[in-house]
């Protein structure tokens, strides 16, 4: 029997896993380390442009929200496109309200890895996600029972190849350390066949 949620424990629930997972990205900007995804994307991106992190995380996640919306459910597409946008408008509120000093690049890896999954964590639990390859990877999941964290480890691998070519090593080891984190906390704690987006897609 798949587990359900009332409408106040999602709201609490995905309440928190937007703030975390927003707290994460601005302690991986504040060091300059990037993190596996979408949002990993917009992070590199925004640092070597002035564009905000808010805006392209915003706009690259866009496509996937019509794999979602076919795809999945259109609960978890709304859940996303909400989550997504308050994520954005977060970071970006929280990256100009307070800054970490003496936060080295490694210790904002390891810490910004775990916070990340844990998020994440959440959000899929509640049937939601933080878009992007995310929603590709919980796609995946349900339908060929692929674990989402360790799908999710190997797309990151681009981001890390661009990440090296750009920030050079020191940058690389701390964004593939986040990368790891993040991706053990969702391979093994979210599993297939426990909180789908859609009851019965996985065995369609």
């Amino acid at each position: 029997m798949k587990p359900s949620h009332a409408l106040h424990e999602d709201l609490f629930a995905l309440a928190i896993g937007i703030v975390t997972l927003s707290f994460a990205i601005v302690i991986l900007k504040q060091a300059g380390v990037v993190v596996g995804g979408v949002a990993g994307l917009a992070l590199l991106v925004s640092q070597l442009s002035d564009w905000g992190f808010g805006a392209l995380f915003f706009a690259i996640s866009a496509p996937f929200y019509l794999m979602a919306w076919f795809r999945m459910s259109r609960a978890f597409t709304i859940k996303s496109l909400a989550t997504v946008g308050l994520v954005s408008w977060l970071t970006d509120l929280m990256q100009h309200t307070f800054v970490i000093q003496g936060l080295t690049p490694l210790m904002a890896g390891a810490i910004g890895g775990v916070l990340c999954g844990v998020g994440l964590l959440v959000l899929f639990r509640h049937h939601s996600s933080a878009g992007g390859f995310n929603v590709l990877a919980l796609f995946c999941q349900e339908r060929f029972g692929w674990r989402a964290g360790y799908l999710l480890m190997g797309l990151d691998g681009v981001i890390l190849a661009a990440t090296a070519y750009f920030f050079g090593i020191q940058t690389l080891l701390a964004s593939t350390l986040c990368i790891v984190l993040m991706n053990l906390v969702l391979g093994f704690n979210h599993r297939p066949g426990r909180y789908v987006a859609q009851p019965g897609l996985a065995s369609s």
